[in-house]
């Protein structure tokens, strides 16, 4: 991605590019970007063709990449879904590339593609292929920071943690949560550009997921009553108990971990690489440490032992259950 930066900024371009991978909003962007960085925003009309898909003709695809410039120096032909592509037709637009005139740029783009293909090796040769991968959740929330500043938007660290761990890391997504919560915001704070966990608990409260980020956070914070009313909202979109379950043991689990780890002096980075999690988890971890000492950390164990149980053999609702666990974790509760 940086090289294509470069080649934007120095206003030299290679014959070809393939931006390719999983990060599509990343991707996408750069390949529209490049396109308005060779031809002149006027010109784009003459010297701009866009391709979409297996659909497209391969014959006027190749008749686009061979045109001349109108008005301009260069023409760009943009090409979308390449992995849609028969590789018949890759091969046909690989055979274009090696007799194409210096006066065009091509831009293809795909979510995958075989580095062992014709086409891949031609445009490794004469041009670039640059992978966009998908981000870590440190990097999507880093990401996601710079680009809430873009916009002079002013968004809480945990609202933004809390979007990337409800979401995700796909960065359309991520997007679409931030507009979604400035919508949100606006109207309840008079377009103050201001973006909080209350306004992006507002606009993704209805899926399950984010019910049960709610539940294992008030186990971690001991609340009992935050606890108890994310539990609720978790069944009531039907999410499978020993999934709960699962989640509950995975959260004690991080807090005993990082409770013995804690006195080591260690980096949250650090923390974070021990505990396999990333780093504003691993951070979080070790605040909710503070409220459970190492003998209430391994009763809870026992406890849900028990809830397992239960839950696979006794005759008692799962809810129940499961309440009474959440109960007995939050046991000391300052709420």
């Amino acid at each position: 991605m940086g090289v294509i930066t470069s080649d934007i900024r120095r206003g030299e371009f290679k014959p070809v590019y393939l931006l390719y991978g999983e990060e599509g909003f990343l991707r996408d962007a750069k390949a529209r970007e490049l396109v308005e960085a060779v031809v002149d925003k006027d010109l784009l009309d003459f010297n701009c063709t866009v391709f979409r898909g297996s659909e497209s003709d391969i014959s006027s695809i190749g008749s686009a990449i061979m045109a001349p410039p109108v008005f301009s120096t260069r023409r760009v032909v943009l090409i979308w879904d390449l992995d849609s592509f028969s590789e018949d037709n890759r091969k046909s637009i690989s055979a274009a590339l090696n007799r194409m005139p210096d006066t065009t740029v091509v831009v293809l783009v795909a979510s995958t593609i075989d580095k062992r293909t014709v086409l891949f090796k031609t445009v490794s040769k004469k041009g670039r292929a640059v992978l966009f991968r998908r981000l870590y959740p440190n990097q999507a929330l880093g990401w996601l920071s710079g680009y809430t500043r873009s916009k002079k938007i002013i968004m809480d660290r945990a609202a933004g943690e809390y979007l990337v761990t409800v979401l995700g890391t796909d960065l359309a997504q991520l997007v679409a949560g931030v507009e979604k919560a400035y919508d949100y915001a606006g109207i309840a704070l008079d377009c103050e550009k201001r973006i909080t966990m209350e306004h992006v608990r507002g606009v993704v409260r209805g899926a399950p997921e984010c019910g049960i980020f709610d539940l294992v956070d008030a186990i971690g914070e001991r609340n009992a009553k935050k606890a108890i009313s994310s539990l609720n909202q978790v069944l009531v979109f039907q999410e499978a108990p020993l999934r709960i379950l699962y989640l509950i043991a995975r959260q004690v689990r991080l807090i005993l971990k990082a409770k013995v780890i804690r006195d080591r002096k260690m980096s949250s980075r650090q923390v974070a690489g021990s505990l396999g999690v990333h780093e504003f988890v691993a951070r979080k971890c070790l605040a909710q440490a503070d409220n459970f000492s190492l003998e209430e950390l391994e009763n809870a164990f026992d406890a849900m032992v028990k809830a397992d149980i239960g839950l696979k053999t006794s005759g008692s609702p799962d809810q129940v259950i499961l309440e009474r666990l959440t109960l007995y974790l939050c046991k000391g509760s300052r709420s």
